[in-house]
């Protein structure tokens, strides 16, 4: 899914978005994929900085949080231009395109 050799099965309403028309597109529920999986990464960089040295709990824990939600962001860029370029469901950006 997703590769440019797929034919996409919903409208297309970017074949070719840039980096900042994906960002713009980005919906409430890829903020919110951002958030979760920094929040989710918290506790295991806690875990990590309390095996040897408890003075690296928060480093570890701060560290692992901006790492999760990079991948958060990679996810909900994917997704934004996946639904830019019609290969997964677009009703919205179909309907914010034809205006």
């Amino acid at each position: 899914m997703g590769r440019y050799s797929d034919i996409p099965k919903y409208p297309v309403v970017n074949s070719h978005p840039r980096p900042g028309e994906v960002m713009a597109n980005f919906r409430s529920k890829d903020y919110m994929m951002m958030l979760g999986c920094g929040a989710a990464s918290m506790p295991f960089g806690w875990m990590a900085g309390t095996s040897r040295l408890p003075q690296m709990r928060v480093p570890s824990m701060v560290t692992a949080a901006i790492v999760g939600a990079t991948g958060g962001f990679c996810i909900a860029f994917q997704q934004s231009g996946f639904r830019l370029m019609g290969f997964v469901a677009n009703d919205e950006e179909v309907k914010l395109a034809k205006q």
